[in-house]
């Protein structure tokens, strides 16, 4: 399978061979798989900072180290998504590394945005390439953890006060919040659920990359509206989600692997977890 890169003649990570052949897979199909490298969390981690500049984290999730966290999102089937598909700044990579890997299911799945959004029917396309306003009430100790890790005068979400929300707000005109009497914030997100490759410069390089198929395990679950107040319907999801599924992939997981994914472009999701929780050990890492 040409997404899937094999440890040869004990080949490392980091091997200079190895990153070319990875930037390439990404270039050309969106993701790559990585497979029987000795891989661990700290070379996993350092993977990631080969392609990334600045890393970003998740406040809802607990770290496993300084540079990458635990995956952990329940045992039903996640919906494909972009990861902080959600939020003002989504990372360009992300990346997964399986510690220890499910007996049965919890398949991750896979989808290029790209290529599901060129079979679209045209109606379907030219409605998601309407911007669309996110709309959901976070509590305080989500949006103050997430302030907190993009404030440059911030050290821990205890420092964060209505000042640093005013100055993270005013970063993205796309954005707004109001803070209630219990703390928790009514936020507002302005996307653009099709992604323009920079580089691109026809039509088959837009994707359908954004969250509105995806999980809230951790969130509320939003309210999706196109600007001109029309909301999206459940059955305008189910068409995409059944469209999609065409052009799925799935990742049977095995010890060790890796899976680096360019997030501008592809999707992807979670067939659900059979057995116990326990038996699985997912890390993810990510950035720009």
């Amino acid at each position: 399978m040409k997404n899937i890169i094999s440890s040869t003649n004990n080949s490392a990570l980091n091997d200079i061979d190895v990153i070319s052949q990875i930037k390439q897979t990404l270039n050309d199909s969106g993701w790559v798989l990585l497979r029987g490298f000795d891989a661990n969390l700290s070379k996993f981690s350092e993977l990631l900072k080969q392609f990334c500049i600045e890393l970003t984290f998740d406040p809802a999730r607990e770290f496993a180290d300084k540079s990458s966290q635990t995956v952990n999102a329940g045992k039903d089937p996640i919906g494909l998504h972009i990861e902080n598909g959600n939020t003002p700044f989504p990372p360009k990579y992300v990346g997964f590394y399986s510690a220890k890997s499910a007996e049965s299911g919890s398949q991750t799945t896979i989808c290029d945005g790209r290529m599901l959004f060129n079979n679209m029917p045209e109606q379907l396309q030219q409605k998601w390439q309407q911007r669309v306003t996110v709309s959901r009430q976070l509590p305080a100790h989500l949006w103050r953890k997430y302030v907190a890790t993009q404030h440059p005068n911030v050290n821990s979400d205890s420092e964060v006060n209505e000042k640093h929300l005013a100055d993270f707000i005013a970063v993205n005109p796309n954005q707004r919040g109001t803070i209630n009497s219990d703390g928790s914030l009514d936020y507002e997100l302005d996307i653009q659920p099709c992604l323009v490759d920079e580089r691109a410069e026809q039509l088959s390089e837009i994707a359908f990359a954004n969250a509105i198929l995806g999980p809230s395990f951790n969130y509320e679950k939003p309210s999706y509206t196109f600007l001109d107040g029309e909301k999206i319907t459940d059955l305008m999801i189910k068409q995409t989600s059944d469209l999609a599924e065409k052009y799925t992939h799935e990742i049977n997981w095995q010890d060790g692997d890796v899976v680096l994914i360019d997030n501008k472009r592809v999707m992807h999701g979670r067939r659900a977890i059979q057995g116990e929780l326990a038996d699985r050990q997912l890390f993810i890492a990510m950035g720009t």
